[in-house]
């Protein structure tokens, strides 16, 4: 019976200050029904750790809530996304509650809700964070759902005829949903110089010098203006990698939701799981590989059609050589992601800096700083050495904690100034304890 609802994924801890964040934008404006906040995620997508290129890349989110979402704020069509949001009640009451018509529940109940008069707003300040898919098949897994989901709202709550939206919120939300028809014009990038080096066809009509005059320009103009506003959110190279893994996967889904927006069901992404092995996912690889086989064939055909069968249309073979080597370079990457790197800690490691006092069994205590934290342990720095036994029985306190206590632990192994220590058994408020310095402080 409480005026408002705070919704959070399982694997997501909010920060203590999420709420002190948030609550004060509704009491500002009275016509506030939703207030989303980023999805931050702490562990490393399946692109970021197969790759080895966590904190390297931006994560793929980072786009939607770096810069998307700042503009859908602007003009009033901030959408919902199913976690670390608040929502007014009296809002969810009139639109009949949360929207289950579709897969995607949260965009279509933030549409609804705007269908009806009201206001959303984002705020670009994480203020949760989460767990990232592991593997690939479980992120396109996530993604297929997300695609289906959104075709769905468009076929069946079309914002573009939605009453009550102004023409720039009708805009914001068809972009979100349009935008999950990209598989087909990029699997058609990707075999369109197939069309003319296997079989002969033409392609592009035009002479090649023409074509390129033209594509070149716009091509490379695109390019620079997309880098200019997405800046640090998402590289170029890396959105040509990003949604050629994911177009073979949600062309049919997409393509289905079209015909028939009641097909599909809603499927919980499974997090938090461990890669006991490296392993090549030859399963998901399949669409990456056969297009890497025609692509190189295309090459190879290449050479006689060059030498010998159109000898006297060079330019048209170098272009569309050229196109081939681009679309290789861009599928042996996305092959190389389905590479699933081990993974065997149960537990994800946080770097975090905090001060912590470390109490041995006699009662003497040595001061030091965590270097990383996670659920099951820590490695901290000591600020003088110390000789320690694996085995030893300590206890770790937090000083400046919001909440008392300390954490029975187990020392692991020590070295010079670094001691490794993985946490006994806890009880309930020791890991309240724990969640509040890892996750939830107001400054992390």
């Amino acid at each position: 019976n409480s005026p408002y609802v705070a919704i959070f994924d399982c694997d997501h801890v909010p920060t203590r200050s999420f709420l002190q964040m948030t609550m004060g934008w509704f009491l500002r404006d009275s016509n506030l029904a939703m207030l989303q906040t980023p999805h931050h995620f702490y562990s490393p997508d399946p692109f970021e750790r197969n790759l080895g290129q966590f904190h390297v890349i931006p994560n793929e989110n980072e786009l939607f809530y770096g810069i998307v979402q700042d503009g859908n704020d602007f003009w009033n069509a901030t959408f919902f996304c199913g976690s670390c949001a608040v929502l007014r009640r009296e809002a969810l009451d009139e639109i009949g509650g949360i929207a289950v018509e579709t897969v995607t529940e949260d965009a279509h109940t933030s549409l609804r809700m705007q269908s009806n008069g009201w206001n959303t707003a984002y705020i670009n300040i994480p203020q949760a964070a989460g767990l990232a898919t592991e593997r690939l098949s479980a992120h396109v897994g996530q993604r297929i759902r997300w695609a289906r989901g959104m075709i769905q709202i468009l076929r069946t709550d079309n914002p573009l005829f939605a009453p009550k939206l102004n023409f720039a919120q009708r805009l914001c939300y068809f972009n979100a949903m349009a935008h999950f028809l990209y598989p087909l014009p990029r699997l058609i990038f990707l075999t369109a110089p197939l069309i003319y080096l296997l079989l002969s066809h033409t392609n592009v009509p035009g002479y090649w010098a023409a074509i390129l005059a033209y594509a070149l320009p716009h091509l490379t103009l695109s390019n620079l203006t997309n880098s200019r506003i997405q800046g640090e959110h998402r590289h170029s190279f890396w959105n040509e990698i990003y949604e050629t893994v994911l177009s073979p996967y949600i062309l049919l889904p997409t393509m289905m939701a079209l015909i028939n927006p009641k097909l599909g069901k809603f499927n919980v992404t499974a997090k938090g799981g461990i890669v006991k092995r490296s392993f090549f996912d030859v399963k998901i690889a399949q669409p990456f590989l056969v297009l890497l086989f025609f692509n190189f064939m295309g090459l190879l055909i290449a050479i006689p059609r060059f030498f010998i069968w159109d000898k006297d249309r060079p330019g048209t073979v170098i272009m569309n050589v050229l196109w081939c080597f681009l679309n290789i370079i861009v599928l042996g990457v996305c092959s190389a992601v389905s590479r699933e790197m081990r993974q065997l800690r149960g537990h994800v490691r946080i770097r975090l800096v905090a001060p912590v006092s470390i109490r041995f069994s006699d009662g003497r205590t040595v001061q030091g700083e965590t270097m990383d934290l996670s659920s099951g342990g820590t490695a901290v720095r000591l600020s003088e050495p110390l000789e320690v036994a694996s085995g030893e029985q300590v206890r770790l306190i937090f000083p400046g904690s919001s909440i008392e206590g300390d954490l029975s632990s187990t020392i692991v192994s020590g070295e010079a100034l670094t001691l490794r220590l993985k946490f006994n058994e806890l009880t309930i408020p020791q890991q309240e304890l724990l969640t509040t310095v890892l996750y939830s402080r107001a400054d992390t």
